[in-house]
């Protein structure tokens, strides 16, 4: 029986000879004609198309400046070509913005970033924290990204409202006339009855306008404030943003959001990028110098929290700044590719040193140890990693995501990774279910005694 195809019919023992197929047919034949048309057209001193004249001025500036500049913009026109105005399009040479351990002394532009989510409550602390920064105001530039907030959340608003006045001179009085209204309608925090008076005492210290420096109120260099949402339906309180079981999904939510707001703020005059969170209730004013003095590609500072008297005072924050180890290597080894480690949690064993865990309060606060992870409390990066590719990886990277894997995906690409383990700022104390019960609890307990005296 034999079968009629239309296909080539190949026998590896016995291979058909078959001519020149059709496609070597046609490859030579274009061949030949483009070589036929050369020897007739190829010497004519006719062009075959008009070609616009370009005037020789402009060449001869090309070849003066060719030594000083890679490259030109040129604009065709129906009239000929022309050289753009420099009016009309800006020239950097990213070499001057690789940025500098003397920044500020450099006239390096940092570019701050805020993410803000249900912030409303704390942007008058995270202002003055603004205004509170040494680094000279006219060399920062402040981006503040609004996204996910509640129904009803003013942080919007306030954003809007705080900026403004910031940069006409008006905040200071403004936020005096706020707290003053707050004292006024009987309005505390009954937790801080339990606080540490010490650390209590600093912070009034640290916003007292007596301890204000002498630029507190100058502008920025500009503030831009961006707003879009990208589906975080996580809640906002301590004990929500803190479950193990939605780490994962959080961080990747909020890799892309620094993500996005990174490539919408980063210009290319920025030398720095510093990001800072908003809950963050004293740092020292000095603190983007601090950072940026050991020139280090990305630095970041201890993060403690102060805690009520009766949990011990104070206890680490962040845990995302760590030093890798052989068990944590193993137990990702183990786990899914997309699984997510969560520092400081039971379910992930990795016996890690943890930068927080190494403050010595008299340790020398310039001591620097080389991190693999970083936390996003408050980093000071050069602008010059993220152009060559380095981000918040919103996805699982060697089973880490958003900072704790921008530290793993920088080291990765040789940059210089490290934390100051005796340098700490200080996160607001967010009490817990658990906490506000112990707190009423204690409370009751202070009030009967006081009813038994009577």
């Amino acid at each position: 029986m034999s079968f009629k195809s239309d296909l080539p019919i190949h026998n590896r023992l016995n291979p058909r000879k078959t001519g020149i197929p059709p496609l070597y047919k046609r490859l030579v034949i274009g061949l030949v004609s483009l070589i036929t048309l050369y020897l007739i057209f190829g010497k004519s001193k006719t062009p075959i198309f008009d070609v616009p004249e370009i005037d020789e001025q402009i060449l001869e500036s090309n070849l003066e400046v060719s030594y000083e500049a890679d490259s030109h913009i040129y604009e065709v026109t129906k009239d000929g070509i022309t050289e753009k105005p420099e009016a009309d399009f800006e020239y950097f040479d990213l070499n001057d913005f690789k940025g500098s351990a003397e920044g500020m002394n450099n006239g390096d532009v940092v570019l701050f970033l805020m993410p803000l989510r249900n912030a409303e409550g704390v942007l008058s602390m995270a202002f003055h924290n603004l205004m509170n920064l040494t680094y000279d105001h006219g060399l920062i530039d402040i981006g503040f990204l609004v996204s996910d907030c509640s129904e009803g959340d003013r942080t919007l608003e306030k954003v809007f409202e705080y900026s403004v006045a910031l940069q006409n001179g008006t905040l200071v009085e403004k936020l005096r006339k706020e707290e003053t209204s707050k004292h006024k309608s009987g309005s505390s925090d009954l937790y801080q009855l339990y606080m540490d008076q010490d650390y209590m005492n600093n912070v009034k210290n640290s916003y007292d306008p007596k301890s204000f420096h002498k630029d507190y109120e100058k502008p920025f260099r500009s503030i831009t404030i961006y707003q879009k949402d990208f589906g975080q339906a996580i809640g906002q309180g301590f004990s929500d943003r803190h479950a193990v079981k939605v780490q994962g999904i959080r961080r990747k939510l909020m890799g892309r959001a620094r993500n996005w707001l990174t490539s919408n703020a980063l210009k290319a005059y920025h030398s720095w990028v510093y990001w800072r969170d908003v809950d963050i209730e004293t740092c020292p004013g000095s603190v983007i110098q601090d950072l940026m003095k050991h020139d280090y590609d990305v630095m970041v500072p201890n993060v403690w929290r102060p805690l009520p008297s009766f949990l011990g005072n104070e206890q680490p924050y962040d845990l995302n700044s760590w030093v890798e180890s052989e068990p944590a290597l193993e137990l990702a080894s183990k786990l899914d590719e997309d699984d997510v480690i969560v520092e400081g949690y039971a379910e992930y064993p990795t016996w890690r040193v943890h930068l927080a865990y190494i403050r010595e309060k008299d340790g020398n606060p310039n001591e620097v140890v080389d991190l693999d992870g970083v936390g996003g409390v408050s980093i000071l990066a050069k602008a010059d990693i993220f152009r060559q590719g380095v981000n918040f990886p919103a996805f699982t990277f060697l089973n880490h995501a958003e900072t704790e894997a921008f530290g793993k995906l920088s080291k990765k690409m040789g940059f210089k990774v490290g934390g100051l383990p005796h340098y700490t700022i200080w996160h607001i104390y967010e009490p817990s279910e658990d906490d506000l019960m112990k707190i009423a609890k204690l409370e009751r307990s202070k009030r009967r005694k006081k009813n038994t005296r009577s």
